[in-house]
This record gives C-alpha cells, sequence and structure tokens, in this order.
C-alpha cells in the first residue's frame, strides 16, 4: 500500500522556511566584504594613475639657451645718506635755478620716497574730453499699411467698409457695394 502526501501530518507536510533575517544577515556581511573588497582594490589603483599622472606632469627643466642678467645698477645708493640730505634740504631751503630743458638728456629720476614733503599734486589720469556730440537726425518713413492675405479666402470690396462690427455704418456700407453686379 502506498500512503499518499495528503494523508501525511501537518508537521511533516510543511518544510520548514528559513526567515527573511536568516538572509539579510548574511547577504549584508557579504555586501559589506564585497564593497570594502572594492574600496582598496580602487584606491590602489587610482593611487598607481595618480602618480603615473604625477610623474609625467613633473619634467626636467630643460637647459637655458641663453641666460639673461639685468646689468648692476652703477651705484647703489647709501639710504642713511639719502635721507640726510633730504632732511638738510628741508632745513635750509635752496634756490633752484631754471635749467633749460634741451639740456639735460636724462629723464628725472624716478620717486622712490613718497611722504608729504616730497608729494607733488599731479592732474586725473582717466579725464575724458567733454564734446558735445549732437545725434543724427532720422529721417522717420511713413509705414505703409501691410496687406494680409490670408491663402482661401476671398478678399470683397465690402470687407473694406468702415465702422465696427456690427454697426450701422457698416451695414449700410455693405449693403450699398456692388449693387450693379448682383442678381
Amino acid at each position: 500500500m502506498k500512503a499518499e502526501w495528503n494523508d501525511a501530518p501537518d508537521y511533516i507536510r510543511r518544510r520548514p522556511r528559513k526567515g527573511a533575517i536568516a538572509w539579510l544577515i548574511p547577504g549584508l556581511i557579504g555586501t559589506a566584504i564585497m564593497l570594502a573588497a572594492l574600496q582598496i582594490a580602487s584606491s590602489s589603483f587610482l593611487k598607481g594613475t595618480a602618480q603615473g599622472i604625477a610623474d609625467k606632469r613633473i619634467q626636467p627643466k630643460p637647459a637655458p639657451v641663453a641666460e639673461i642678467t639685468r646689468a648692476e645698477p652703477a651705484a647703489t645708493k647709501d639710504w642713511d645718506r639719502v635721507v640726510e640730505e633730504v632732511a638738510a634740504r628741508g632745513a635750509t631751503p635752496q634756490q633752484q635755478t631754471p635749467q633749460p630743458q634741451a639740456a639735460t638728456a636724462e629723464p628725472p629720476p624716478k620717486q622712490t620716497v613718497f611722504n608729504d614733503g616730497n608729494y607733488v599734486p599731479q592732474g586725473a589720469t582717466n579725464i575724458v574730453p567733454a564734446t558735445r556730440v549732437i545725434p543724427e537726425q532720422t529721417v522717420t518713413i511713413p509705414s505703409r499699411q501691410k496687406k494680409i492675405v490670408v491663402v482661401g479666402k476671398e478678399s470683397r470690396i465690402s470687407d473694406f467698409c468702415p465702422g465696427g462690427e456690427g454697426s450701422i455704418e457698416r451695414r449700410n456700407c455693405k449693403a450699398s457695394v456692388n449693387l450693379n453686379t448682383r442678381n
């Protein structure tokens, strides 16, 4: 005699199923391990790539074709002496004799010390001359009425009657247009 599956008791018929938590915990652990491995692999790959890029960018400096050097100034100034001379000049005013400009070929020395004693006011450098601009007169051309043609619609003379839509003036105009051509 053969037993039917339906005849078996319930505790045998039911297969015990693992709950969602039983699969969730190993899944999370596996995901965390995989992400950590990927992170380590990508950081080592990027470190090598970044190092390679940095090595490519650092190139040895090419040898200069010609070396350009500035000439040393003729005389280095002793600033203590210059300060004493300026102070002495300020204490005893000296008369300056006018010198012709043509005789001096050298431009005046550049001012390097700035204080209230040697201030020379200069005019503004960004002045725009105030010239009056007269605008040109524009010739206005009277605009013509533009004719709008709608394809598929005939224009009639009665369409050009004055007056608003539905006014008595327009009605009378339309009634009197082309009286001789009507049947």
